[in-house]
C-alpha cells in the first residue's frame, strides 16, 4: 500500500474533484432520474395532447391519417411519426416548413386518429411550459441549457466524476493485511454510529457496492459529451463502418420536397426488411429534407426503443424509390456497435424497463453521494483548518 502521505494527496484530489463537480453532477443526476420516465411524465403533464377519447374502431391507419393531414396542409412537411400508437392515444407528428415557407415555431402536432384533425400543437424546443418540460429536462441534463459550451463543460464535470470515483475506490483500500478482512468495514453501514459517521458510511459503502455501474455511467457520460470530438472518431478508427452516408455533405442543404408518399416509403422498407429476413416490426417513419430520403425504423416490438443496440434503419430516395442506405448495428462493424451501445447503456434502455429502473436508482445514488460528500467535507473542514493552524505554531 502507498504511504500515508501519498494517500493524503489522493484524498485532497478526491475532495476537491467532489467539491467542484457536486452541484452540477447533482443537477445531472436529478434530471437523469426524471428522464428515465420522460414518456410517462410527458403524457401526464400533457394529457390533453395525447389522450384520444373516440372509439378505437374509428381509427384510421396511421399512414392514412398522416396522408390526409398532408393534403389539408400542403405548405407543411411531415418529418416523422410513430407507426404504432396506443388505442387511446392521438398521433404525434413532427413537422417542418417546405422550402420557401415560413419557419414553424410549433413543430409538433397531435392528430385525431379518426379524422386527421389537429388536436393540439407544441414546440419540441426546451421551454418552461408543461408542453416543453421534457426537452427542457433533456437539455438541462446534457448541457445546462448552455448549448455547445455547456455540453463541453458538463463533459469535464463527468470526467471529474470518473476520476474522483477511481480515487475514491483507491482510498477505501486497507493498508494492513489481511486485505479483505480489513476492507470489509468500508462496505458496511451501521445505524448505531453517530449521524456524521452514518453519512460517511452511506457515502462510502454506496459507492463501493455500486462502483462498477457508477463507473459505466460516468464513462458513458464523458463519451456522450465528447461524442463527436473523441468517442465516435475513436470507435470508427478502431473498426471503420461498413456503410456510411450521413458523414457526407447533404445534397439539398436548403431542403426539398419528396415525389413519393410515406406509403411508398413504407412499402419499400417493408420489402427490404423481408428480403433481408428481418422479423422486427416497423416502428417509425422519417423524412430528411436535406437528403430527400424516407427512413423507416424497425424494432423488436414495433415501438421505438433502444434495447440492445437500438433500431434498424432503412432509407430510400424519396424521388426515385432507390435503396439509399441501411443502418444496422447487428450486421455492420464493431465500430457501429460501439457507437450504438453508448446511449442504451447510459439511459438503461439496453435491457428494457428493469435496466431503466436500475439507472433511476443509480441517479438517486449519485445525488446522495453529492449531498453526503459535501456534508462530510463541510463537517471536517473546521477541524482540518484548526489542525493546520496548530501545526504551524
Amino acid at each position: 500500500m502507498a504511504a500515508p502521505k501519498t494517500k493524503n494527496t489522493w484524498l485532497f484530489l478526491h475532495r476537491w474533484f467532489g467539491i467542484v463537480t457536486a452541484a452540477f453532477l447533482a443537477i445531472a443526476a436529478v434530471t437523469g432520474c426524471l428522464l428515465t420516465m420522460r414518456d410517462s411524465l410527458d403524457r401526464w403533464v400533457n394529457a390533453d395532447l395525447f389522450i384520444y377519447s373516440g372509439s378505437a374502431s374509428d381509427r384510421l391507419e396511421t399512414i392514412d391519417a398522416v396522408s390526409q393531414f398532408e393534403l389539408i396542409h400542403p405548405d407543411i412537411q411531415v418529418t416523422g411519426f410513430p407507426l404504432q400508437t396506443a388505442p387511446d392515444e392521438n398521433i404525434p407528428v413532427l413537422l417542418g416548413a417546405k422550402p420557401g415557407m415560413d419557419f414553424l415555431e410549433q413543430d409538433q402536432v397531435f392528430l385525431n386518429p379518426a379524422t386527421a384533425e389537429i388536436v393540439g400543437r407544441r414546440s419540441t424546443e426546451p421551454g418552461w411550459s408543461g408542453r416543453q418540460i421534457v426537452p427542457l429536462l433533456a437539455e438541462l441534463h446534457f448541457n445546462l441549457l448552455a448549448g455547445d459550451s455547456g455540453r463541453i463543460f458538463m463533459g469535464f464535470i463527468a470526467l471529474g466524476w470518473l476520476v474522483s470515483s477511481i480515487i475514491g475506490l483507491y482510498l477505501t483500500l486497507p493498508r494492513k493485511r489481511p486485505f479483505f478482512k480489513n476492507w470489509w468495514p468500508a462496505w458496511i453501514y451501521s445505524p448505531k454510529r453517530s449521524f456524521g459517521r452514518q453519512l460517511l458510511d452511506i457515502h462510502r459503502s454506496s459507492a463501493l457496492w455500486l462502483f462498477p455501474f457508477l463507473f459505466i455511467l460516468a464513462f458513458t457520460s464523458v463519451s456522450l459529451n465528447f461524442f463527436g470530438e473523441v468517442y465516435s472518431p475513436a470507435a470508427t478508427t478502431i473498426s471503420p463502418l461498413k456503410k456510411s452516408l450521413f458523414d457526407e455533405e447533404a445534397p439539398f442543404p436548403d431542403g426539398t420536397t419528396p415525389s413519393l408518399s410515406y406509403a411508398d416509403g413504407f412499402a419499400l422498407a417493408s420489402e427490404q426488411a423481408s428480403i433481408e429476413g428481418i422479423s422486427w416490426r416497423p416502428a417509425t417513419m422519417l423524412y430528411y429534407p436535406e437528403w430527400n430520403l424516407y427512413g423507416t425504423t424497425f424494432t423488436d416490438n414495433g415501438q421505438l426503443n433502444y434495447k440492445h443496440l437500438g433500431p434498424i434503419y432503412f432509407y430510400f430516395d424519396a424521388k426515385s424509390g432507390a435503396f439509399a442506405h441501411e443502418v444496422n448495428p447487428y450486421t455492420d462493424s464493431a465500430g457501429l456497435a460501439m457507437i450504438r451501445i453508448l446511449y442504451p447503456t447510459h439511459s438503461g434502455e439496453f435491457a428494457g424497463g428493469l435496466s431503466v429502473f436500475f439507472v433511476f436508482i443509480l441517479g438517486l445514488a449519485t445525488t446522495e453521494q453529492c449531498v453526503t460528500g459535501i456534508w462530510v467535507w463541510w463537517k471536517k473542514r473546521k477541524p482540518r483548518i484548526a489542525a493546520k493552524k496548530l501545526s504551524k505554531t
